[in-house]
């Protein structure tokens, strides 16, 4: 037996409490704030341009969020609907998550994407797993909130999951959509099969009027929309873009690296009041 001391919102006051093992642990989790997540993610074609969907709930608090890439795929942007969601939070919660991508819920739930990090993300001995960016994204926001992932079928009626796919078609179709630098990285590079180091070759682009290896269009450059964020470690000044087949490559010479700024403030302690925390779940 624990002696606990924990917060009671009517009496605005602590009280102390005897508590075992089990009790203790249900206690902790009723101090986190209690959030709801849906997400879902699309590509038309896939790949093609994607976007990912969330809606947040927390108490009678709601947001919905959105966002679109040129090249993707449907399982990156259900990832990313994940991350984006589980990123927003500013306080550790207890967080119920939904989603229609089996990919993601059995993923996590019957452990099989930790076995891939465990071993150096190989699936099999000769097979790499795919989108290991996002997975390692996704792994370090999990690891900082109680997180149940639940399975729910799509375009089932479910008001919040149909919410969150109309959010990602719309968000694909954006004329503001951004660049998967690492989806389009992976595309360009030589593919590593197995760890016995047989590749595929693959042409790469450098230059505009290229024809393109997809479809023999001449290839135009294009610079991003959007501008670099902070916390990017480098991004691309232009790219090159085929009109016909809407194939993206990254250019090794466009590549910049972004010089970290030392006077960004530091992030707001996470340990403070607990109504501020609530103050800024969102």
């Amino acid at each position: 037996m624990k002696v606990v001391r924990t917060y009671n919102e009517e009496e605005r006051g602590y009280r102390e409490n005897l508590m075992d093992d089990s009790e203790l642990v249900g206690a902790i989790k009723e101090t986190f704030s209690q959030v709801v997540i849906h997400t879902d993610g699309a590509a038309e074609p896939n790949p093609g341009s994607g976007g990912y969907g969330v809606v947040l709930q927390y108490g009678k608090h709601r947001k919905e969020l959105s966002g679109g890439f040129e090249r993707t795929t449907n399982n990156r942007m259900e990832l990313m609907g994940a991350i984006v969601g589980l990123e927003t939070l500013t306080a550790k919660c207890s967080v119920r998550l939904y989603s229609d991508s089996k990919y993601l819920v059995d993923s996590v739930n019957q452990g099989s994407v930790f076995k891939w990090r465990q071993n150096d993300w190989y699936r099999t001995r000769k097979e790499r797993a795919k989108n290991v960016d996002l997975w390692q994204r996704f792994l370090d926001v999990y690891g900082r909130h109680e997180v149940t992932l639940v399975w729910v079928k799509g375009h089932a009626g479910n008001p919040d999951n149909e919410c969150c796919d109309r959010l990602a078609l719309a968000a694909a179709k954006s004329p503001n959509r951004q660049v998967d630098t690492a989806y389009i990285e992976s595309e360009d590079s030589p593919s590593q099969n197995s760890k016995s180091g047989k590749r595929h070759s693959r042409i790469k682009h450098k230059q505009e009027g290229e024809p393109c290896r997809k479809c023999q269009s001449p290839l135009v450059k294009r610079s991003p929309r959007k501008k670099p964020k902070a916390s990017q470690a480098y991004y691309y000044e232009w790219y090159l873009y085929c009109p016909n087949c809407r194939s993206m490559y990254m250019v090794e010479e466009a590549k910049r690296f972004i010089e970290p700024d030392l006077d960004d403030p530091s992030e707001a302690n996470a340990g403070e009041e607990e109504n501020e925390c609530k103050r800024r779940l969102f």
